[in-house]
């Protein structure tokens, strides 16, 4: 692996007044669209891993959005989406790959569908590919998962399991979609009081907004914008928008 990027998103899309998914050239926030130029140097090969790998229509959806979307703004020769369709060809996809798009999505099913396939082992094998993680795909590259309630039903299941066996790209673990300010309740509970900063005594994390992203390359990692760290029950500040910062001793 060449480079590794940890998104919330991306923001590949607008919704018109229908609701309908536009594709869009996404921008160049905190310098993510300079980057990926940096790091890719081939641009044959774009492979998106579903998070769902038996929902081919959402999967589809997306997938032809963030096609859409890269046609617009870094092209790519060829498009492939890996599933349960062609499950058996991983191996020689990933391995051929110049970019790789983990999908946003169910955290623990899209865990479950990349150690099923092996894709750790896959994904070290080829050194010269760029990933890019998006939401869950970036929550999923860690080597232990946080992995938060987020569906009905899943914050008061006694059984429900947070912490999961990652790809190891990293150690650090984050919360996408993160606003500081806003409220959202899960099951009765407040996902930042009752959640987020209880677990964090157990397993600290960065939590940041759409637009802000880790780079980790070149034996470095740094977060680009706002974010903000969890850790011992507390949270903080961490970066401002626009500001780079080394975090380089979070992945050790």
């Amino acid at each position: 692996m060449k480079a590794l990027f940890l998104t919330s998103s991306l923001n590949t899309n607008i919704e018109d007044e229908n609701g309908n998914k536009i594709p869009i050239r996404f921008e160049n926030k905190n310098n993510i669209l300079d980057n990926f130029k940096k790091y890719i140097k081939k641009y044959d090969n774009f492979l998106y891993i579903a998070s769902n790998p038996e929902d081919y229509l959402i999967t589809d959806f997306y997938s032809n959005v963030v096609f859409k979307s890269f046609d617009l703004t870094l092209p790519f020769k060829n498009y492939i989406v890996l599933d349960n369709r062609n499950i058996k060809e991983s191996s020689r996809l990933v391995s051929q790959a110049d970019f790789i798009y983990l999908a946003g999505g169910h955290v623990p099913t899209q865990n479950k569908f990349f150690n099923n396939i092996n894709l750790k082992d896959l994904v070290n094998k080829n050194n010269d590919v760029v990933v890019c993680g998006v939401s869950a795909g970036s929550m999923n590259c860690a080597d232990i998962v946080y992995s938060p309630p987020e569906e009905e039903g899943e914050a008061i299941d006694i059984n429900y399991n947070r912490y999961l066996k990652g790809l190891g790209l990293t150690k650090i673990n984050i919360n996408p979609h993160y606003i500081d300010d806003e409220v959202i309740m899960l099951d009765g509970l407040d996902i930042k009081e009752d959640i987020l900063l209880k677990d964090s005594k157990r397993r600290s994390f960065f939590a940041y907004p759409d637009g802000t992203y880790i780079l980790k390359a070149d034996n470095s990692v740094k977060i680009y914008g706002l974010s903000y760290r969890f850790e011992n029950g507390t949270c903080h500040k961490f970066s401002n928008d626009k500001e780079v910062k080394d975090i380089g001793k979070y992945d050790i």
